[in-house]
């Protein structure tokens, strides 16, 4: 799989990620989603993937999101909210193929 391919596939898993600690169904604790994060950017997968990848949004991106769980210093509601701040972006979603008006949610309604 291209690397591209993989960044990808990576901000999608973890907007769905978010998606899941979301009430009201709220599947997932703050500390399982920030716990899954971890996983998914320390994977083999991912760091060959960023280390091999142009520097594009989609990259930026996820270097972000890694940037963002390597700071154990704030709480995991902090590092939730900031991870919605970096994956819930209009130009993210543009350059993933979703329609501009179609945001992944309304979260900051619901908080």
């Amino acid at each position: 799989m291209s690397s591209d391919r993989t960044i990808v596939d990576a901000i999608k898993v973890a907007q769905d990620l978010l998606r899941q600690n979301l009430p009201p169904t709220h599947n997932l604790t703050d500390a399982a989603t920030v716990m899954r994060f971890r996983e998914l950017v320390r994977s083999q997968a991912i760091r060959s993937a960023l280390d091999r990848s142009s520097d594009t949004l989609l990259t930026f991106a996820l270097r972000e999101v890694e940037r963002v769980i390597s700071d154990q210093s704030r709480t995991n509601r902090e590092t939730i909210n900031q991870l919605w701040d970096i994956l819930d972006d209009p130009h993210l979603n543009k350059a993933l193929g979703l329609p501009q008006n179609s945001r992944m949610t309304s979260r900051r309604s619901r908080f």
